[in-house]
């Protein structure tokens, strides 16, 4: 039996698998494959995943700022999700290949882990904004282009976008948003 919460063996359920299901028997909330020009590889959708339903977890070994600052600055590793204000996880499961979209079709139920925003369709590309997490300390600051090519994409994108009051992702996110991000826009007054 796979040991994945996100996947389901049917066959070993002893559940008569029809020629909708691949022919090993599993059904998976997501799969991985080629994103397009500008991403790279990506996570896809492999069946109509409802809007609040669980899609995957952040798995790997957890680290703190100064690790993370390291792991990027001398290894160029930049995907982490960040998980507490200076606390960050090295995923080692499919999560390090989510792209950033500001058309985002997941957001948070909790810290590292993700859930439908709305209703998203099988094929469709599944999707996080960055500024959702990656918040960072105050002292260290960063900006990329952003690639997502939505009708509202916001060109750059930085940790300081979860809190800009014009461009209303608080409340765009509602619900979505971890806790610790809360936490942080409520002790800097935005809330």
């Amino acid at each position: 039996m796979n040991g994945s919460p996100y996947t389901l063996n049917l066959k070993d359920l002893g559940v008569r698998v029809n020629k909708d299901i691949s022919g090993n028997g599993i059904l998976s909330l997501y799969s991985v494959h080629k994103a397009g020009s500008t991403h790279g590889t990506g996570l896809f959708a492999s069946r109509d995943i409802y809007q609040d339903e669980e899609i995957i977890r952040v798995v790997g070994a957890t680290v703190g700022e100064v690790v993370a600052d390291l792991l990027y600055s001398s290894y160029g590793i930049d995907v982490l999700w960040q998980v507490g204000l200076k606390k960050w996880i090295l995923p080692n499961n499919e999560t390090r290949f989510i792209n950033h979209s500001c058309e985002p079709n997941m957001g948070f139920k909790t810290a590292g882990v993700f859930a439908a925003l709305r209703d998203v369709k099988r094929g469709e590309e599944l999707t996080a904004d960055y500024s959702m997490s990656e918040i960072n300390d105050s002292g260290y600051d960063w900006t990329i282009e952003c690639l997502c090519k939505t009708k509202s994409c916001r060109k750059k994108i930085s940790n300081k976008d979860i809190f800009s009051k014009e461009l209303g992702l608080v409340e765009k996110y509602k619900g979505y948003l971890p806790k610790f991000v809360l936490k942080e826009i409520a002790r800097r007054g935005l809330s």
